[in-house]
């Protein structure tokens, strides 16, 4: 017995080494090779264990695991089809049936044979099938073929997708359980195509409005045709049915035809302007015209012409001076799809429209026009007011800031910058009125558009400030144009006052300079003109104020005049604006004013004050406040007057505030008075030494004095000695 079995052992090693067909058993539920012959291996390159898609055919498509469902539906079913190998080039007939595996498990064996050979035999049918049906698989249309009952016989990879029947699943159905298909509108079946073809013998088309329902329930709308297949006899032997997926062109065209409907109902009751175009391109697709192909009433209105001259001309041809630029704006659209919105001025009918532009469908476009000429002027006359001061007519702060950098430019060098102050126009406004002041700043703008050349710009910066940017003007000619302002404000006006301009200028004669500067630069100017100025009522208060001070006390004066040096290097050591150093700068000159009030026996006696003498000397920080507020031009520098010895702890007078909430000019005063009131002799006591005054600022650094501006102040007598 063992004998036979060894037999039959060789015999079997004989079939598989010499057998020319390649012999191969599949897992149905994995997929893996379980078993290939030497043939397999040898020819086709299959190895036991991989996958049987791999290698072995071109594509899955073709993979005889694509007919598992159907083996095991019927095991007894032995499945024929044949293949090419575009790897190996080579042609194969195929058998595969189900059987049971040592394992138990269910197998799928495939016997494949080489019918290469045969592709050089014209008369070989088999193999003309075989070519036949190489090329129905490869083409991109989805095709089935039937025979003549209706059943397929073979059905290629694309209808295998559309269809939902993969591989050969659907080889050897009915028809109509693969291809089912409906009326897209009715949702009603839709005879099959085939039956048909068999009953006429002539080649139909499906209707428009078709659907495939897909076995995975999707749904294609299809456009197929089913032809006859015939003999030399003309004998029916089947059909060949070849179809597509057009549903994204039909979803286009649905939505074209719902867009025109709804284009259609716009049209006829729009108030707006509304016209459908077709772009025009030339051979690369750029847009270079468009057609009309509807208008409605709106847009006859205000063209003024009728539909039968614009519907099928060419905009070239109606209106033949349209730029190029609307042309490609609306190309854009057409083209791809997306919408814009936009503006434009007619010249030919001398109106702003809102443009709106849509795209119902490639290549189309719709255009709104909505007239907002009323809506675009009273925005630009709004504009204009933004950009306008509404007193004087000039230009405002707002419209320099956007045209600074345009002047700043080479070609405008030498730039000089004018800035003019009104004086004294607080008390205009206090005593005379509001009205009267208005009257002032128009007559100081009158004098500025009077002088402004046509290249100059005049601007009202603030309140009574204003500027005036001079190309090309050298600082010699900018000091002519300040004197000529100076003589003309001074002319009497409409009020009958005189008012007076604090004036000062830069000017910019490199790149390099920073146009920020420069107005910086004719500001710090201005003040200081400001201050020196014997028609500035300030300078004038100040010059009788000092005065009568240096009157009452002769070492009052030399004392005002050290505090004002250290004041103002102490500021700008710090970093103050030059609003603050101009309040500091006379706040150091007048601090002690209110000692006028104070009786000379008090201010001259050289031993220390008693309780009630010194609760009088105590009140010259207020008498020197009501002396100086009198002016109101001078409030901010009264302010520093009042607190001037107010100390860092709440512990001075006469309010007794603390920290940050006194001001920072009167907390430089109140450091560098006590310097200078230490290293001076006075009636009742010596002068200090510097290290001797300079260590009671240590000491009341935090107490008395601001401890930041404490150690500024001390870094500062450092660096100067």
């Amino acid at each position: 017995m063992a004998h036979v079995v060894s037999n039959k052992e060789q015999v079997l090693n004989l079939i598989n080494r010499y057998i020319i067909a390649a012999v191969l058993v599949c897992d149905m539920e994995t997929n893996r090779v379980l078993f290939a012959n030497d043939f397999a291996q040898r020819e086709m390159g299959v190895e036991e264990g991989q996958h049987c898609c791999e290698d072995v055919y071109s594509f899955s498509a073709r993979c005889s695991c694509h007919s598992n469902e159907q083996l095991k539906e019927n095991p007894n079913h032995v499945l024929c089809s044949e293949w090419y190998n575009s790897k190996l080039d080579r042609w194969y007939e195929r058998q595969i049936q189900a059987v049971p595996w040592i394992d138990g498990r269910l197998a799928r064996l495939e016997i494949h044979f080489d019918i290469s050979h045969l592709m050089h035999s014209d008369e070989n049918i088999f193999h003309q099938r075989a070519y036949s049906r190489l090329i129905l698989e490869s083409i991109g249309d989805a095709v089935i073929v039937t025979d003549n009952s209706g059943i397929i016989r073979m059905i290629n990879p694309q209808a295998q997708k559309l269809t939902g029947w993969s591989g050969q699943t659907g080889v050897g159905r009915p028809l109509s359980e693969v291809f089912q298909i409906i009326n897209t509108l009715t949702r009603e079946a839709v005879p099959s195509p085939v039956e048909k073809v068999l009953q006429s013998g002539r080649t139909i088309g499906l209707a428009n409005h078709t659907s495939l329902i897909s076995r995975t329930g999707r749904e294609y709308q299809i456009a197929d045709s089913a032809a006859p297949v015939k003999d030399q006899e003309g004998n029916i032997h089947g059909v060949i049915l070849v179809f597509r997926d057009v549903s994204e062109d039909y979803r286009q065209q649905e939505a074209l035809r719902r867009s025109e409907e709804r284009f259609r109902t716009l049209v006829e009751t729009s108030i707006n302007a509304i016209a459908l175009h077709e772009i025009i391109t030339d051979e690369e697709g750029n847009p270079v015209d468009y057609r009309f192909l509807s208008v409605n009433q709106a847009f006859e209105k205000l063209t003024g012409l009728s539909r039968e001259d614009l519907v099928g001309k060419r905009v070239l041809e109606v209106l033949p001076d349209t730029e190029p630029y609307w042309i490609e704006r609306y190309g854009q659209v057409a083209l791809t799809g997306e919408p814009q919105e936009f503006e434009d001025f007619s010249q030919e009918f001398n109106k702003y429209f809102l443009v709106r532009a849509y795209s119902p469908g490639r290549g189309l476009f719709v255009v709104v026009f909505d007239d907002v000429t009323e809506r675009k002027m009273m925005e630009m006359r709004l504009r204009e007011q933004v950009y306008r001061d509404s007193l004087t007519g000039l230009h405002n702060r707002r419209y320099l800031e956007h045209q600074v950098p345009a002047y700043a430019r080479p070609e405008n060098l030498p730039l000089s910058v004018i800035v003019a102050d009104i004086n004294g126009l607080k008390i205009i406004n206090d005593s005379m009125g509001h009205q009267m002041g208005d009257e002032v700043i128009r007559h100081v703008a009158e004098v500025f558009q009077q002088i402004a050349r046509e290249k100059d710009l005049a601007v009202r910066w603030g309140g009574d400030e204003f500027i005036l940017f001079l190309p090309h003007t050298t600082a010699v000619q900018a000091q002519a144009f300040c004197q000529k302002i100076y003589n003309l404000t001074i002319a009497e006006n409409r009020t009958g006052l005189r008012p007076t301009v604090a004036l000062g200028y830069a000017t910019k004669t490199s790149m390099d300079e920073d146009i920020t500067e420069i107005l910086r630069q004719a500001e710090t100017s201005m003040y200081q003109h400001k201050i020196s100025s014997e028609e500035s009522r300030r300078s004038a208060l100040l010059l009788s104020l000092q005065q009568a001070l240096a009157e009452k006390s002769h070492e009052t004066e030399e004392h005002a005049r050290n505090l004002q040096n250290l004041a103002v290097a102490l500021g700008r050591r710090i970093g103050l604006a030059d609003r603050e150093l101009v309040t500091v700068s006379l706040a150091a000159l007048l601090h002690d004013i209110g000692k006028l009030a104070i009786p000379e026996t008090i201010l001259d006696k050289p031993g220390p004050l008693t309780a009630e003498e010194w609760e009088v000397m105590k009140g010259h920080s207020e008498i020197g406040y009501r002396i100086v507020a009198s002016s109101p031009d001078l409030i901010d520098v009264a302010e520093s007057v009042l607190y001037h010895h107010e100390r860092w702890d709440g512990k001075g007078y006469p309010i007794g505030i603390a920290g940050c909430d006194i001001p920072i000019t009167a907390r430089i005063l109140a450091l560098v008075d006590a310097f200078d009131a230490m290293t001076t002799d006075r009636a009742y006591r010596d002068a200090l030494s510097r290290q001797e005054a300079v260590a009671e600022i240590e000491a009341g650094a935090g107490s008395q004095f601001d401890p930041d501006l404490a150690r500024e102040f001390l870094t500062m007598l450092n660096s100067i000695e």
